[in-house]
Formats: structure tokens, sequence, C-alpha cells
């Protein structure tokens, strides 16, 4: 669309310009045509002969390309990843189907059928494979070509034309043209960009503050409709009445606006920050002293988001003197939030000076939290010297800590024999003499965490947690079979696939685990349970403190439940973080709860969002202060596989799928 605008601008001008600017126009035009359909050779050269002509008048033009450039890669790059997924989740649903086939002939068709598909998704992630492969070197060559022709402009027309820019970025109307023109200002902007983006960052953030109060009434209206389809299906045998749909859709249309606002406003923080370290990357001798103590001023006075987003963004920058500010606020900082952002950010950068402050100092803080981003980071840097202090620390921790030490301990060694200090002990006293830290595994594929997670705790996802909540998926799908056949897609039109004899229904086998993870919870454990279909509710009131009574009454309570209505997983997600005490801010929340356990069968079809990255922007959000371990169990075909695997890796747990 908008490359049709260009086309159709710059046609016009060739027309009504004067004779001295029929140059540019033309060269205008070119670009435009080479941009939206030329190939590579075409593109670079009609980007020459523009940057040749010295006009200031080609910078609109080039930078709009640049934001179509930009927004293109990050779309495209999203859809790499979910066609990614995709493929990984039928591989998955593919080994099961090949298996069952053997005892089922049945299930022949529906396999050819899952085969055939992922043939097809194979194409596609390919397709947008090439598309990323030829947009990320055009977005670079816009640049470079902007940055050249700003380098031959007076410096007038140089003012003007950064003016220009700043305007795009602070007053744009577009949110997501905004944030590229926020990148772009980072790669070719002047003295004092770094400082003037950290403002329009801090800006942002405080607009989607301000949005918060707005989301939250908005909330309420659609948690009311919500309640009432929910009561209506489950006494119409799913059905509701029109006029509810009717009155649920406006609702949800009219806060759903503002959720996809406040996503958008945080890609304008993200792009900001980028733009900013970019900026600071450029800088060096008294202009980046200059900075750093603008910034460093700024974190001194911020009470809100922005001193972590601020933190963040010093952490993307590798220069040395920025580097070692960075190392002077960890050894100052007291707040755990604070003190686990740096820690992630030295790491990142691979500052291995930080090593005996993490395993002397923070592996012992008095925060979870602090003790499991220093145990991630020591991972993240190979520390030899960390293993047999992550071992000691295991007799002495408990509960979700002594997962996220384990975690630390197979990354660096390789092995893996659960968090048993023993066993670890023993296996360093034969090993230590020759040791040597292997290097990062590789990512899983979903295949492979499936096959190496069967059988434990609930749908295979071990945790050593006695704070947890599970939001379980009561949505009238779950009654579907676990082996889908004629209706793999879950359509609600279509006969739903009943369980044939010797098959469980998605809610039998959710019930069955989901009982045997409660019979792991030890007495004295903090626990609740979340359901959703169309509405939310809970088991209890309030957090759960488990007895031998309290354990008969939740399996009880398992037992009877049944399923019935749509899918609202972002209002499930919501009421969970708000239960386990995910508060949002500039300080770490102490959250009363550090395990989340998420089971569904399909996708979002209700809620105040039902889309997969404005629900993933709002758990980012809520949990980047708490530490919150998300695991997420997918069952069927049908289920988001995109939403659920970035769910777990964003927030630290484990995606099966069944």
């Amino acid at each position: 669309m908008l490359h049709s605008l260009v086309l159709v601008v710059t046609s016009w001008l060739c027309l009504l310009s004067p004779a001295d600017d029929k140059a540019l126009s033309a060269a205008q035009l070119k670009f435009a045509q080479a941009a939206a359909a030329g190939t590579a050779q075409e593109k670079e050269a009609a980007l020459a002969e523009l940057v040749g002509l010295g006009e200031a008048g080609a910078i609109a033009t080039l930078t709009l390309e640049y934001g179509n450039a930009a927004e293109g890669l990050r779309a495209g790059r999203e859809e790499v990843l979910a066609l990614r997924y995709a493929c990984e989740r039928r591989d998955v649903v593919i080994a099961g189907l090949r298996a069952q086939a053997e005892r089922d002939a049945s299930v022949k068709p529906t396999l050819e059928r899952e085969e055939e598909r992922l043939a097809e998704l194979r194409k596609e992630r390919a397709k947008a494979e090439k598309k990323v492969a030829e947009l990320e070197p055009w977005r670079e060559a816009v640049a470079g070509g902007l940055a050249r022709l700003c380098e031959v402009l007076g410096p007038a027309r140089r003012r003007k034309s950064d003016g220009e820019l700043w305007a795009d970025a602070r007053e744009g109307a577009d949110t997501l043209q905004r944030a590229a023109a926020a990148e772009l200002i980072g790669r070719i902007g002047g003295a004092g960009t770094a400082a003037g983006l950290h403002e329009l960052m801090c800006e942002s953030a405080a607009s989607i503050d301000k949005l918060r109060a707005r989301i939250a009434k908005a909330m309420g209206d659609v948690r009311k409709l919500e309640r009432r389809w929910q009561e209506e299906a489950a006494a119409n045998d799913g059905r509701v009445a029109q006029a509810t749909a009717d009155q649920y859709e406006q609702a949800k249309r009219e806060s759903s606006q503002l959720v996809t606002l406040g996503y958008r406003l945080e890609i304008l923080v993200e792009a900001s920050g980028r733009g900013a370290a970019a900026a600071l990357a450029r800088e060096s001798g008294k202009e980046l002293e200059k900075t750093l103590a603008k910034l460093i001023g700024a974190l001194k006075r911020s009470k809100d988001r922005t001193r972590i987003d601020t933190l963040r963004l010093l952490s993307q920058c590798k220069q040395d003197s920025v580097r070692e500010q960075l190392r002077m606020l960890l050894a100052a900082e007291t707040e755990p939030l604070g003190i686990a952002t740096l820690v992630d950010g030295l790491a990142a950068l691979g500052d291995a000076t930080i090593e005996s402050a993490l395993i002397g100092k923070f592996l012992a803080h008095e925060s979870w939290y602090v003790r499991a981003r220093a145990a991630a980071a020591l991972a993240q840097l190979r520390s030899r010297a960390a293993v047999p202090v992550l071992v000691a620390r295991l007799e002495k921790e408990e509960g979700r800590s002594r997962s996220d030490l384990n975690a630390a301990l197979c990354s660096l060694t390789g092995q893996n024999f659960r968090p048993v200090f023993a066993i670890w002990q023993r296996w360093w006293k034969e090993h230590e003499a020759d040791f040597v830290v292997p290097p990062l595994p590789p990512e899983k594929t979903a295949l492979e965490e499936a096959a190496e997670t069967g059988g434990v705790t609930f749908f295979g996802i071990t945790t050593e947690s006695q704070r947890v909540l599970f939001v379980l998926d009561l949505s009238g799908s779950m009654q579907f079979s676990m082996v889908p056949k004629n209706n793999p897609d879950d359509d609600p039109l279509k006969p739903f696939d009943r369980p044939a004899q010797g098959e469980l229904s998605r809610l039998e086998a959710a019930k069955r685990d989901l009982a045997k993870a409660v019979g792991g919870l030890r007495d004295g454990a903090r626990f609740n349970f979340v359901l959703f279909a169309s509405d939310v509710w809970t088991w209890s009131d309030e957090l759960a403190t488990m007895t031998p009574d309290v354990r008969k009454q939740a399996a009880d309570f398992i037992a009877a439940s049944d399923a019935v209505g749509a899918t609202n997983i972002y209002g499930s997600l919501e009421r969970a973080l708000d239960l386990a005490g995910a508060k949002g801010g500039a300080t770490w929340s102490a959250p009363v709860i550090d395990t989340i356990y998420f089971l569904t069968d399909g996708r979002a079809t209700v809620g105040l969002t039902t889309s997969t990255d404005e629900i993933l922007s709002f758990v980012r959000e809520r949990n980047r202060n708490c530490g919150i371990v998300i695991h997420t169990i997918g069952l069927s075909d049908a289920h988001d596989a995109v939403l659920m695997r970035r769910l777990a890796e964003e927030n630290g747990g484990t995606y099966v799928g069944r």
C-alpha cells in the first residue's frame, strides 16, 4: 500500500515540478518503482542514482522506504519464526500419528494430510526466509544511502532534514513508522541523537502508563460480558444469544483498539532504545561523556519503568567506557530488578569480569530472582569456577531456585542429574580434575523437547517449585479426542471427534496429568487453579496452602471439572499474573507465585485481544519485573504453537505439544 502511494505521488511530482526539479522527480519515481518490484541490482542502481543527485528532497523518499523495509523486515521475521514453530509442531504431530498408524489404520488419512501440510509449510517458510534475506541488506543499503546523502548536504539543509526526521519520530500518525524513524535517526543522526532518542523512549513509556488505566476500565466492561457469555453457554449447550455476542464484539472491538495502541507503543519504546544504543555506539570522547552523564542522571531521577529501560539501553552498547559504567552501576545497585537487569546485560556482552561477583555475592542474594539471573549469567559466560559453587548451593536451596541452579549446571556440564545434590557432588569429585566447560548447547527443537520430557510431573515438565499456578483450558473443544481424525482444526461448525474406545479426551488427559502434578506438591505448598473458557475464574479466591484436606478438595475439584465455551487466553493470563502478584513497575514485585503451568488446546477466540503478538507483549510487560517461569502445554493440532512456544521461551519455561 505504501509503495503504491509513493508511486502515485512521485508520478504527480514528475508532471508538476519545474524543469530544474525534474531530474530529482524522475529519480524518485525510478527508485519507488525499483523498490516496489525491482531486482536487487535495479534497486541498488536506483538508490545510487537518487543519492548521487545530492538533493535534500530525496530524504523523504528514502526515509519512507526505510520505514517500509524496517516494518517489512519486522513482520517477515515474525512470519519466519511462526512458520518455523509451525513446522516443528507438525514434526511432533506426524511422529505421534506414525506411531498411531501402526496400531490403527484409520489414522493413515490424517497422517497423509498432515505430511502434505508440512510440505506446504516448508515451502512457505522457504519463501518467507528468502524475503527476509532480501529485505535485510536492502534496509541496510537505504540507511547507508541516507547517511551518504546527509554527509553532502550543507549545515542548513542538514538541520532541516534532521528536523523533519525527528518530527516523523515524535509526531507521526503511524506508530510503526515512528518506530522506524527512531531507528533510522539512531543510525544516521548527529550529536545529541542518543540523548534525544532516550527522551523519546521515556515519553513513549509514559504514554503506555497513562493508557493502562483506560485498558483496565475496558477490561472490566469486557469481563462482565465474558461472564454472561459463559453462563449462557453453560445453560444452552455451548450456545449464546445473538444480542450477547453482538454486545461482546462491540466492547471487545473498542478495548482491542487500546490494546493494539499499547502494543505499538511498546514497539516504539524498543525501537527508540535500539536507536539510542546505536547512536551511543558512534559517540566518543567528550560527546560520549556528556551523553553518559545525561543518561546516568536520568537513572537517578527515574522512579518508573524508564529506569530499567535505560539500563537495558546501556547494556546494548559495547564500548569499554559504557561497559565500565555498567559495572559501576552493578556494584552500587541494591534493588533486585536493577541488579538482575545489569547482570543480564553484562552477561550478554560477554563480560567475564563480573564472574567473581556473581559467584561470591549474587548467587547468595536474598532475592531468589537475583540468584536465578546470576546462575543463568554464569551459564552464559561458560564459567568453570561456578560449577562447584552451584553444586554446593543445591544443598541449601529449595523450590524453584533448585530448578534454576540445576538448569545452569545442565548447561555448563552437558549432564542432567536433576536437582539432586548428592549425585552432582559425586559427579564433580570424579570429573573436576579434567573438566572443560563444553560450548553453549544448541537450542532444542520442539520434537527433542517432547521426547526428553515425557512422563514426569505435568505433561513431562518438571519443576521443584512449591508456589505454582495451574491455568487450565475448559473450553468446549477440550471434549475432543486427543487423536484428531475428522476435525483436526477444531472447527466448531463441524462435529467434534469424540474419543473412540481406548482414547482419552483432551479434558481427561489434562485431568489425569493435573492430578499427578498436584500430588507432587508437598504440604505447605502454595497453589491455585485458574480456569478459563469464555470467562475466567479460579478454584479459590486466594492462594491455597496444601494440607491433606486441601489435597482431597483439589482432587475432587479436578475430577468434577467440565468443558464448555470459547477460549479466553488473554483473560486467563491476566488473571493468573494478578493472582501471582505480578504488579509491573520499575522494581522487583516479589511475586507470591514463581511458576505457572498454562494448558490449552486451541487458539484465542475471545478476550480483550486475540492477537498472538499483543498477548505476548502484555505478558512480557507484566512479567518483566517478576521472573515468573511460564511453562506451556498445547494439546491437539489446533493450538497456537507460536504463542505457546514463545510464551515459554520468553518467560524461562518449557513448551510441549501433545
